[in-house]
């Protein structure tokens, strides 16, 4: 869902943010389960939801 209102959003060139709703297994960012991939200028990176997030950029994230 998270995935089609992005779309929606990118079409009609609104901004948005997504709440990533992942696993977050230690809450500290040490064990990475909530990694979530996102575009950089070189490709892409992951960052880490309960860390750097978990409000993203909806166009930065990388949904496949």
């Amino acid at each position: 869902m998270l995935e089609a209102v992005a779309d929606f959003a990118k079409a009609y060139r609104l901004p948005c943010q997504v709440s990533m709703e992942t696993l977050m297994p230690c809450g500290l960012g040490v064990c990475l389960g909530c990694a979530v991939r996102v575009r950089t200028a070189d490709g892409f990176e992951y960052k880490r939801a309960c860390v750097d997030g978990p409000i993203f950029e909806a166009m930065e994230v990388l949904w496949r």
